[in-house]
């Protein structure tokens, strides 16, 4: 009897997670196919659509990625779904608006090589529709990693469309949050900063934002965002923060517009882009602000499960 087939240990597993597969998906595991270490990714498409589509577009584009179906599943379900199956080392996650560079995988693997570094992050480029709503939405979520970056440590965000972490940071560390709300990655990176981890910004690490996304659409789903944020920030809080976040939630629309509006004003590639975008950006924080406003006092409705 032959020997059964050595199976490969994949080093990194991509996440690639969707309610419904976007109209850019297929340019997305193209990118993922013309990896220089496309042999050695775990790719595993987590399907919340009704119908499993992504399995196939996964046949036309990927055949080797795995496909998992949760349907109805919010993102935060879909993607501890797919973190519960990864085999690699590492895992990375990758939205389906988002292309990545042929050495995308080979930035994530070589930002480990520091075994103090628990988490790294890229960069993201605009280049999508160049609307007045698309270019805020770009803005609104990604501004902050639009080239040039400061590279290294740091104490702000990473993108969640181009960020990778050790298995044992989310698996372990942040096992108890992916078991009660999925993957919700404010609250991951706080667990991982409090257990002395390290978030590292590497600008080598690229993709392509490739949306269209209509201002309206767009923002009753930060509104969704903003009020799931509040709900379970209140829902962790002790007594007096549950106060003070509530007392305070009318302040949150203008200091997003004032952060966001700044933020770009300062970066020189953002302030080209804020003529056409700074009315529909302040709408954004707007509905951001107002979602989150109604978390704190009312909980998250259906928000949650809208979270794309």
């Amino acid at each position: 009897m032959p020997a059964a087939p050595i199976r490969q240990q994949k080093r990194l597993s991509v996440i690639v997670a969707a309610r419904t597969p976007s109209a850019t998906l297929e340019e997305v595991l193209r990118s993922l196919a013309a990896q220089h270490r496309a042999s050695e990714l775990d790719v595993i498409l987590a399907d919340g659509s009704p119908d499993g589509s992504m399995a196939m577009i996964r046949h036309r584009c990927l055949p080797q990625a795995r496909h998992i179906s949760l349907p109805g599943g919010n993102l935060p379900a879909l993607k501890a779904a797919a973190i519960r199956q990864a085999e690699g080392d590492f895992i990375a996650m990758l939205d389906p608006s988002d292309a990545a560079d042929p050495d995308w995988a080979d930035q994530i693997i070589e930002g480990f090589a520091d075994p103090g570094v628990t988490a790294v992050g890229g960069v993201v480029l605009q280049a999508g529709s160049g609307s007045a709503g698309n270019v805020s939405a770009y803005l609104f979520e990604y501004g902050a990693f639009n080239p040039p970056v400061t590279p290294g440590d740091t104490q702000g965000d990473l993108p969640g469309n181009n960020v990778a972490y050790r298995r044992a940071a989310l698996t372990d560390t942040c096992a108890d949050i992916l078991a009660a709300e999925g993957f919700n990655k404010p609250f991951v990176h706080e667990r991982i900063r409090a257990a002395g981890g390290r978030l590292v910004i590497r600008p080598s690490m690229r993709v392509r934002h490739l949306t269209n996304y209509p201002f309206i659409a767009f923002g009753v789903r930060r509104f969704h965002y903003g009020r799931c944020f509040g709900a379970t920030r209140v829902r962790r809080a002790s007594r007096g923060k549950k106060w003070l976040f509530r007392l305070f939630a009318p302040a949150v629309p203008p200091l997003l517009m004032s952060r966001h509006l700044r933020r770009a004003w300062q970066h020189p590639a953002n302030r080209r882009l804020l003529p056409r975008a700074a009315l529909a950006l302040c709408g954004v924080c707007a509905f951001w602000g107002m979602g989150e406003w109604l978390g704190y006092w009312f909980g998250p409705g259906h928000s949650c499960q809208e979270l794309y």
